[in-house]
């Protein structure tokens, strides 16, 4: 019977592992480099290991290891997306192998069978193992010195020198993976220091020193990257509710996910033998485990500087699922074959249908840019058709090299000095078309802009993380229509969205456009000022707003903004404004812009209303026409690896 029960244990850890493996290499050479990969792979690029170091890791804000690891990989094979991305999904597959080994040891091997069977299938795992950064690697790590940290506490009978070298090695590779793989390190030894015998208690200080004097190369580094802070430059401070997007983010926000998950504890608790207890110290255990490095990167995020992300808390993740299928103490074949086919027929196709994995990250908004663009030009002519890009140019000049696209007519927002010269480079350009490719971080105000000049929307392709424009200055047979609302005031008479307009600051002796303009006073320091509820112009949080308002400026103009705000109960939540400098000078007339896209705001509040107007704290004389407030559909998908995908 004990025999039969290895097997079928046997047999499914490996139907697990096949089915990781497929599901991680599929279409391998299709897999595209993220920006942080991108990003490592260009600090690989240093004749000698000491340059590596200065130039390469110092700069960053991970530990050397992942960096030293690429430093070698791109030596010896180059850079190729098989190449670089392979050890990494091996690292993933490795995880399930030691999730299965330690529930099995901790709780049961229907424990580990089911853990191990998620870590295999979701997407969050999934996807960090085909992305050559330190996240598969560092779970990897963290679950092997646990593996050796469990044998040499628990099971101090066998081959307790090998147990101790081993977690000595783990222990150290996760200092050098990541900073959260390092705090993972400590909270694993500070654990030990609770159960570990007192007859080992000598030996078990000893190996946390060896592992710390293995880390003192890395010191200066550290304190180096610890100087600089945090990521806030573009990660905020995650909100109090963080802990639950999380989960419905491990479970792809799928309620099959969810039923399943909750079906899976209904049945460990109907099967539970209580015979057979549970060892509590391990529910214990894995509790601290997942939370303390929440806990620890929340509070440190909120108060020093903002590092908490869905990805340092994959290290940590295992843990959580152990927590969920501890109870699972049931032997029978039966039941760990219905357990692990059930989790793979509701979390695969979770994977491949819900969340559009391989769809959507397999698009690399670099990419699709480059290769949409090429197609364009072949079909539409160079002389014919511009392409503009707002991308990192760096990236796709890689993409140009490999797609062999270096003859492509492309420009580069960057190199036009400012809005002006976008407004200058839109007013020169003779084509009829222009291709517009972008990512997440694009000025909004960049397509109200372009479609001034080139008024039809003929293509739209959206991707995770960017998106690809074609625009026609002549109208086609079937144009692309994305502006859904639309209010302008030309102040003939003004519009209640703005309230009470003065009609005597409405002449038409000084008009911009039709009849009249708004003009406004020397002692004014705000304009009318649009109001409206914010869900009630919205249809997505992907939506954007588009504002824009003509304006006529003295001589002796100082400076004035156009903003847009959205405040809950009256409470500001967010505020955003344009220099109207960047777009007039003064003596001149001319448009300016103002957009922001509503999901890079916070959609949780009530009573959001939304406030647009032009603030001159100056208080110097202008004249104002054609306020417009627009809103258009954005892209679906744009944080679809890490929101619900709604498409």
């Amino acid at each position: 019977m004990a025999r039969k029960v290895r097997v079928t244990d046997t047999v499914l850890i490996l139907v697990i592992l096949v089915a990781g493996a497929v599901l991680r290499f599929w279409r391998l050479y299709d897999i595209p480099f993220t920006y942080d990969e991108f990003s490592a792979i260009f600090r690989t690029q240093f004749a000698t290991f000491g340059e590596l170091i200065e130039k390469g890791v110092k700069i960053d804000t991970h530990p050397a290891g992942v960096q030293v690891f690429l430093f070698y990989i791109v030596r010896i094979f180059g850079v190729s997306e098989a190449a670089i991305k392979t050890p990494f999904i091996i690292f993933g597959l490795l995880s399930v192998w030691l999730t299965y080994l330690i529930g099995k040891d901790w709780f049961s091997a229907t424990t580990g069978l089911v853990a191990a069977s998620f870590v295999s299938f979701l997407q969050f795992p999934v996807m960090y193992s085909q992305i050559a950064r330190p996240y598969a690697s560092g779970l990897f790590f963290c679950l092997l010195m646990v593996f050796f940290w469990t044998k040499m506490v628990f099971h101090l009978q066998r081959r307790y020198h090998i147990h101790f070298i081993g977690y000595i090695f783990a222990g150290a590779l996760c200092t050098y993976n990541h900073h959260f793989s390092l705090l993972f390190a400590a909270m694993v030894w500070i654990t030990g220091l609770f159960y570990c015998q007192r007859s080992k208690i000598g030996l078990y200080i000893l190996a946390g020193v060896l592992i710390f004097l293995l880390y003192i190369p890395h010191l200066q580094i550290f304190f180096t990257q610890l100087g600089m802070g945090g990521v806030e430059g573009w990660l905020k401070k995650p909100r109090y509710d963080f802990i639950f997007d999380f989960i419905q983010y491990i479970f792809q926000f799928s309620v099959f996910v969810f039923l399943l998950v909750f079906l899976l504890i209904s049945l460990e608790l109907y099967w539970y033998d209580e015979a057979q207890p549970v060892k509590r110290k391990f529910f214990l255990i894995s509790g601290l485990w997942f939370l303390l490095p929440y806990l620890i990167g929340f509070f440190y995020s909120q108060y020093r500087n903002a590092v908490l992300q869905y990805s340092v808390l994959i290290f940590s993740f295992p843990f959580l699922l152990f927590i969920l299928f501890g109870y699972f103490n049931t032997a029978k074949a039966l039941h760990k074959m219905i357990l692990v086919s059930m989790t793979a027929l509701v979390v695969i196709p979770s994977l491949i249908v819900e969340r559009q994995h391989y769809k959507l990250f397999y698009e690399s908004p670099y990419r699709e840019i480059v290769t949409e663009s090429k197609h364009k030009i072949d079909s539409l002519g160079s002389y014919n058709c511009n392409i503009l890009l707002d991308t990192k140019m760096e990236i796709n000049s890689w993409y140009l090299k490999n797609l062999q696209c270096t003859g492509l007519p492309f420009k580069y927002i960057s190199s036009l000095k400012g809005k002006r010269g976008l407004m200058q480079y839109l007013d020169q350009s003779e084509s009829n078309y222009l291709a517009f490719g972008s990512i997440s971080s694009t000025l909004c105000e960049n397509y109200p802009m372009i479609l001034e000049k080139y008024p039809y929307l003929v293509e739209h392709k959206t991707y995770v993380g960017g998106d690809f424009y074609l625009f026609s200055k002549i109208k086609p047979l079937k144009e692309r229509k994305e502006y859904f609302y639309s209010a302008v005031n030309s102040f003939e008479p003004g519009l209640p969205e703005w309230g009470y307009v003065n009609e005597e600051q409405c002449l038409d002796s000084l008009a911009l456009h039709g009849r009249k303009s708004f003009v406004a006073r020397p002692e004014t320091e705000y304009s009318p000022t649009y109001l409206m509820p914010l869900r009630s112009l919205i249809r997505s949080e992907n939506d954007f707003i588009d504002v824009s308002v003509d304006l006529r400026l003295p001589l002796n103009f100082d400076k004035a903004f156009l903003v847009v705000s959205v405040t809950s109960n009256d409470k500001l939540i967010y505020w955003y404004s344009t220099p109207v400098s960047d777009y007039i000078t003064p003596g001149r007339e001319g448009r300016v812009f103002c957009s922001f896209r509503l999901s890079d705001i916070e959609m949780r509040h009530h009573r959001l209303m939304l406030r647009t107007f032009l603030w001159n704290p100056s208080k110097s004389r202008y004249i104002m026409d054609d306020f417009t407030v627009r809103v258009r559909s954005g892209n679906p998908v744009i944080y679809g690896i890490f929101r619900k995908v709604d498409i």
